[in-house]
């Protein structure tokens, strides 16, 4: 299968905030965690401190940790998600000028040729592949760089032959969204 894609720089936003929303999930649940546990800490500890326990002091110097913390991984993830958008304006500003890629399932291989370069990638090197909100992710690592299709840039029919023909050649992700995904 091959498909000559044409930029649409609407799709290509909504393949950024999905990829970096797959990859900041588990970070993201993590820290929702550490902010409760530091508020739960953190009362607990005054109201200790206010019924003169001594151990109100342990639990409200834990709780304070726990907000800085949370606030450093704030800190992290607005970073990150600032330099994420810098980099999304940054390459549709070259997709513009060169705006079609290249895309080939062969049963060897696949191959993505765009501005940025030509790769031909061997099946065996990809090791993980997921569908999440009728787009299809595809990499050598959970989490990791990606390649992304969505289904409105081929339409439905070549999408669903897509995610089957990659299924063949990539066991999917475990916790990933496929679960019949097609059928």
């Amino acid at each position: 299968m091959k498909f000559e894609i044409p930029f649409d720089e609407s799709i290509y936003k909504q393949q950024i905030e999905l990829t970096f929303k797959q990859s900041w999930l588990h970070s993201q649940a993590e820290t929702k965690k550490l902010a409760i546990i530091a508020i739960v800490f953190v009362c607990l500890g005054i109201a200790i401190l206010y019924g003169d326990g001594d151990i109100g002091k342990l639990f409200l110097i834990i709780g304070i940790i726990s907000l800085a913390v949370f606030a450093y991984r704030l800190q992290r993830y607005k970073k990150a998600k600032n330099t994420t958008q810098n980099l999304m304006i940054e390459a549709i500003k070259v997709w513009e000028t060169n705006p079609i890629s290249l895309w080939k399932f062969e049963n060897d291989f696949f191959r993505f040729k765009f501005y940025g370069g030509d790769y031909k990638i061997n099946w065996d090197t990809l090791k993980h592949f997921e569908v999440v909100e009728n787009t299809l992710f595809f990499g050598f690592k959970k989490n990791g760089n990606y390649y992304t299709l969505s289904e409105n840039e081929v339409g439905k029919d070549d999408f669903l032959k897509i995610v089957e023909f990659v299924k063949q050649r990539i066991e999917p992700a475990t916790n990933s969204y496929y679960n019949g995904f097609g059928q």
